[in-house]
């Protein structure tokens, strides 16, 4: 007899299955292409409030099914709810089989949510940021812990083998004591004016974007995060109606378990040209008393320039279609962040020591620097601290 698991999927916007007609996003191509590999049965419940939104994932579910050719591995069903969780768990009939649920909605949402699917002993995986409030977060990784639910944030740059390297190197000495870090992280202005249009306001670039390598320098130094000072610029956006940042400059200060205090510099924009080579520009460098590590995350070698299209930098290692066999299979990290908790779910989380999951304790430091350099940015660019974590 097969395995079942059934998929609580809350959002179907652009992460989860992709805007245009040849975009599928990363969450559903992950979970057709789990199906497929694990010739498992999936039922995905989506909450949905939207009738809208209810046919633009059943064009991407149509599409995926006959790429991936899953036949009948995958189904669905859609609960109405208003965008309440009370609605939806009192529609939904808590299933026997092997069970997850999967977050991707606006920033602000996330603690409302996680919370009641806790709460409903539901084991969870939330898109970054956890929450975008400190005291939400430590509430929802003591409830997490009160019920022995788990919930995880999809930090899929933990699974960038780029990352993973850069880890081990610093792990091993190889760079010596850290003395600072710098990143440079864009998007297209078609991100703020498009895709995430009815929420922007409501979140900032740093918070979702900057926070991805918050996370990283978490995960590759182990190291906690003492304060932090940020500014930012209001010029392109708020002339287009938007009231939110074009860019954030976040300086934050770390102190690794041997007392060694270090700086991360990150820039963050989303009014990058949408005419730029890729959706994102993106590194990640750091600098110790041995040497240095340096992570070119846009241009990792492969380019594509027809007749037809400007020059495109292609990142064939986050989420991309493949051949496979007779017919298509999607990877890249950003699916295997999404595989590896589903296949934790059903192997009842028995991997205890997977360095690359965030779970709830460990993505309280990430949403500690960005509470804190929101405050920073409210108060005139003047440095933050962040109270010790006890947790």
């Amino acid at each position: 007899m097969k395995k079942s698991l059934e998929i609580i999927l809350v959002g179907t916007g652009f992460y989860v299955c992709g805007k245009n007609k040849k975009e599928y996003g990363t969450i559903l191509p992950a979970i057709f292409s789990f199906a497929k590999l694990n010739q498992i049965n999936v039922k995905i419940i989506i909450a949905i409030n939207k009738e809208n939104s209810k046919n633009h994932f059943l064009e991407k579910y149509e599409s995926l099914k006959k790429l991936i050719d899953t036949k009948d591995l995958v189904k669905y069903k859609f609960i109405f709810c208003k965008g309440l969780p009370k609605i939806f768990l009192k529609e939904y009939k808590i299933s026997k089989n092997f069970l997850a649920g999967i977050i991707s909605i606006p920033d602000d949402l996330h603690y409302e949510w996680s919370e009641a699917l806790l709460k409903a002993k539901i084991p969870l995986m939330v898109v970054k940021p956890l929450t975008l409030k400190l005291n939400e977060s430590i509430k929802l990784y003591e409830l997490s812990k009160k019920l022995a639910v788990p919930i995880f944030v999809e930090f899929h740059k933990r699974f960038d083998r780029q990352i993973k390297y850069v880890r081990d190197s610093f792990q091993n000495g190889l760079i010596g004591e850290p003395l600072y870090s710098y990143t440079e992280y864009t998007q297209r202005k078609e991100v703020p004016m498009e895709n995430f249009k009815n929420w922007v306001e409501r979140s900032n670039i740093f918070s979702y974007l900057g926070v991805h390598y918050v996370d990283v320098m978490r995960y590759v130094t182990g190291a906690v995060p003492k304060r932090v000072n940020a500014s930012g610029q209001k010029s392109f956006l708020i002339k287009k109606g938007i009231n939110s940042y074009d860019s954030i400059q976040c300086n934050i200060e770390w102190e690794t378990n041997k007392n060694i205090s270090f700086n991360q510099f990150i820039i963050c924009s989303w009014i990058e040209s949408n005419k730029s080579s890729s959706m994102s520009k993106q590194d990640f460098h750091i600098v110790g008393t041995k040497g240095r590590l340096d992570c070119e995350q846009k241009e990792r070698g492969l380019k594509i320039l027809t007749d037809d299209a400007f020059t495109e930098e292609v990142n064939p290692d986050f989420t991309k279609i493949y051949s496979y066999k007779d017919s298509f299979i999607f990877e890249g990290y950003g699916i295997e962040s999404i595989n590896n908790y589903l296949f934790n779910v059903i192997n009842k989380f028995s991997s205890k020591n997977d360095t690359r999951v965030c779970d709830a304790k460990e993505a309280i430091y990430s949403t500690a620097v960005i509470e804190s350099a929101f405050k920073s940015l409210k108060n005139n660019s003047t440095w933050t601290d962040i109270e010790p974590l006890v947790i």
